[in-house]
């Protein structure tokens, strides 16, 4: 049965090298956005065999994101503590974007808690001056993995089991 696993473990690794897609590991992942403010359009979440997914869809704008672990996840602007299902943390900060429509309809839920393996529950923790953050909580610390995808554009959070 462990032969089994490792083997299915080597057959995604090569998969997702196949298909361009980063590798899984704990550091901090950043990238620069380009253009003005990009409008989020929603979120969704997957439990999938091996990793579970946060999904940020964006009808406009090519934002940035920086995604880290963190030891907790704080409200933007009010700075107070975030609570979140799960022992582990990580902060997913989108910008230059808004979860908002012009009027001030908001477009993002608060709270999905898919309860998957690792993926416990997420949280939006901001929405303030051209800054989107959220909160993902785990219930252990493993690697991670973000990536762009088209058509339509969305950010994408690999958590692995």
């Amino acid at each position: 049965m462990a032969a089994t696993a490792v083997a299915l473990a080597v057959l995604l690794a090569l998969a997702a090298q196949a298909f361009g897609l980063p590798p899984f590991s704990t550091a901090a992942k950043t990238s620069p956005g380009s253009g003005g403010q990009a409008q989020l359009s929603g979120i969704a979440v997957g439990c999938h065999a091996t990793f579970d997914r946060f999904v940020i869809g964006i009808s406009s704008g090519n934002p940035g994101y920086d995604v880290r672990f963190v030891s907790r996840i704080v409200a933007d602007p009010s700075g107070n503590p975030v609570s979140l299902q799960g022992s582990k943390k990580i902060k997913v900060v989108i910008r230059p974007a808004r979860g908002h429509t012009a009027g001030g309809a908001n477009l993002l839920p608060a709270t999905l808690t898919p309860l998957c393996p690792n993926l416990r529950q997420v949280k939006r923790a901001g929405d303030f001056e051209g800054v989107v953050s959220f909160g993902l909580g785990l219930a252990r610390k493993t690697g991670f993995r973000v990536f762009r995808l088209t058509g339509p554009t969305r950010i994408v959070v690999d958590v692995a089991h």
